[in-house]
């Protein structure tokens, strides 16, 4: 089931610098960063940002709104069983499991596992 907003994930060809400029003029704090690859960020009252570096790899370019739930796999099967076109659950390392679907524009969404 999709419990909450989550956190916006934006895509850039100058990684650093990106996380660099939220975090100086909006307040982020970093709270892991993999220079040239990802970054997470957190602001007390704007939430989490996600910063990933933009490549040829990489589904989306524009910014990617994810959404929270308690177990991706069942989220999957309710989703697909309303006619919504998921991709499958994956992860990055230690990340929590995470997919995307479309909406009926093609807009994407994110959800990760809590």
């Amino acid at each position: 089931m999709l419990l909450r907003f989550s956190h916006i994930m934006v895509y850039s060809h100058r990684h650093q610098e990106t996380v660099q400029w939220y975090c100086e003029k909006l307040g982020y704090e970093i709270d892991y960063n993999a220079p040239g690859e990802y970054a997470s960020l957190h602001h007390k009252n704007l939430g989490r940002l996600a910063v990933h570096v933009a490549n040829e790899g990489n589904r989306v370019t524009s910014p990617l709104p994810y959404l929270l739930c308690d177990d991706i796999h069942k989220t999957v099967e309710e989703l697909r069983a309303k006619g919504i076109e998921v991709t499958n659950p994956e992860r990055e390392g230690e990340s929590p499991w995470f997919a995307d679907f479309k909406d009926n524009v093609g807009n994407r969404w994110g959800f990760e596992e809590k």
